[in-house]
């Protein structure tokens, strides 16, 4: 299976990083992945982290080797990646007055300058874009359809063309399916995810004289606000002339919300809809107290519970029955989808995904996250593969010849994913920080326990043979005996499973195995 999905601006970013991360976990067997990041600013820190988690997932899968989806394991899925930012950083092309030659127009052409000025005031026309539209969708919709024209029209090699490219084809042969991530209440995301379909079926049509976009479904969550920042001093909204406030953020959401349900253009685009947002501002992003971050890459900011929301509402839709997508884009009215939790905020598997997928989900989180501990701790099961050490310890052999880039690769994905070690202490990576916008405690899917670590040395002690899951679904744990250890019972269980004969890459081999092996030791069934 081929899908799209495409995530627009720093909110974006942090979507389809917990969207590479359920990849990661294996919840898109068998799939082949074209996936474009978007945003004005290309310095963002969310944007480069997404680079890096993409750039070190493609390496787990192999260096200078061929990529296959796979079955049943970790980093199941071909994740092919594309990035397009417009450039903003010249001189000459700075801000809209720049861009569209707006000093020109008011001598040429007094009625469009007119029509300017009421649209846009005059901080709008020149502050600086280079770190994104700062919640001016009016500006930024405008733009942005632009810059995805131009750019299939003179760049044909870039990322962009060669997403649109791919879509194209898709499109000849079958009914493919793009989805949209991005915020309603901010700049970038809320500005494109209106005019992305026809943006890009008119970018095919240039790219391919004749084609059209015609048989492609279009998804999109609708993510109100959910965060908030420090407020920008007077003197400092003096020097950026714009600047996105959170206070604005709901009020910008609920005119957000007026415009999708009534706007014609957007409601025959679309499939299907998923709103997505938090009754309060309840999780604030950590900066440096006395400085407002208007982008960059300082603007790296802690992922939320409701991203992964995000990525599963994706999921949802590339598994939707085709004939009921079809249905839709016949009646002509975009369907809108919504999610409630408890009331007390705590989160199930169940709050994520069907009833049937359960099991699913619970299984590749929790092995993702043992692997983790596998990786990230001193008893590195790769390196001492790659190494030879298990080969002399352990009589585990076969695995001395795996590329030294993609033992590194495997460890920084799981410093990214769960947690990295800086001289003892305990940094957070994406789902420790996933449980902490929870609220922590039991709150989230996994055993409480299993965050309480701070240092190396509480880390190493963690017993996460029993202390995986919460009680629903406690009956996924081993015993390791009066003076075992976990890694000593999966270094046992591992020597009884064989490497998968489908699989040539050592590395991807030696995943598989391991897979195969924690999902024996926590009593879960090999899938069909």
């Amino acid at each position: 299976m081929k899908i799209f999905v495409i995530g627009i601006g720093g909110t974006g970013m942090r979507c389809l990083e917990s969207f590479v991360h359920l990849c990661a976990m294996g919840m898109f067997d068998n799939t082949e992945i074209d996936m474009l990041a978007l945003d004005t600013d290309r310095e963002n820190g969310n944007f480069c982290r997404l680079k890096e988690l993409v750039d070190v997932y493609n390496k787990a899968k192999g260096v200078n080797k061929e990529h296959y989806p796979l079955q049943d394991t970790l980093f199941s899925a071909k994740i092919n990646y594309y990035q397009f930012s417009p450039d903003y950083s010249r001189q000459d092309t700075g801000n809209f007055a720049r861009l569209t030659k707006y000093g020109d127009l008011r001598h040429s052409n007094a009625r469009e300058a007119d029509l300017a000025n009421l649209l846009f005031t005059q901080n709008t026309r020149e502050f600086d874009l280079k770190h994104g539209y700062r919640a001016q969708t009016n500006l930024g919709s405008f733009l942005m359809y632009h810059n995805i024209i131009e750019e299939v029209q003179t760049n044909h090699a870039g990322d962009l063309a060669r997403f649109i490219s791919s879509l194209i084809t898709a499109s000849q042969t079958g009914s493919p399916r793009v989805f949209v991530m991005g915020s309603v209440f901010g700049g970038t995301g809320a500005s494109s995810i209106p005019v992305i379909p026809k943006a890009f079926n008119k970018a095919a049509n240039i790219l391919a004289p004749g084609s059209s976009l015609k048989n492609a479904f279009f998804g999109s969550i609708l993510l109100t606000s959910y965060f908030s920042f420090k407020v920008p001093s007077s003197d400092y909204v003096a020097r950026q002339l714009v600047v996105a406030t959170s206070e604005k953020f709901a009020m910008n959401s609920q005119a957000a919300m007026m415009f999708y349900n009534e706007d014609r253009t957007v409601k025959q685009t679309y499939q299907k809809f998923y709103m997505l947002g938090t009754p309060t501002i309840e999780f604030r992003t950590e900066h440096d107290e006395n400085e407002t971050i208007t982008g960059g890459s300082k603007q790296e900011n802690d992922a939320h519970y409701i991203e992964l929301f995000a990525a599963f509402a994706a999921y949802d839709f590339f598994h939707t029955d085709e004939d009921a997508l079809r249905n839709i884009r016949e009646e002509g009215e975009v369907q809108y989808y919504f999610r409630s939790v408890s009331a007390d905020g705590t989160l199930e598997f169940s709050d994520f995904v069907k009833a049937e997928d359960v099991p699913k989900f619970a299984k590749r989180l929790g092995m993702a996250t043992v692997m983790s501990h596998l990786v990230n701790l001193k008893a590195d099961f790769y390196a001492a593969a790659k190494s030879g050490a298990l080969a002399k310890n352990d009589n585990i052999t076969g695995y001395e010849d795996i590329d030294e880039r993609e033992v590194k690769a495997i460890k920084r994905y799981f410093e990214l994913f769960n947690f990295r070690l800086d001289e003892g202490e305990v940094r957070d990576g994406w789902l420790r920080q996933i449980y902490k916008s929870v609220g922590g405690g039991d709150k989230f899917l996994l055993n409480a326990a299993m965050f309480s670590p701070t240092t190396e040395r509480e880390l190493n002690k963690l017993n996460y043979s029993n202390k995986l899951y919460k009680e629903d679904f406690e009956h996924h744990k081993f015993s390791t005996g009066l003076f075992g250890t976990p890694f000593d019972s999966f270094k046992k269980t591992f020597k009884e499973r064989a490497n998968d004969p489908k699989l040539t890459n050592k590395c991807e081999m030696l995943t598989k195995r391991m897979y195969d092996a924690l999902c024996t030791l926590y009593n879960f069934k090999e899938e069909a």
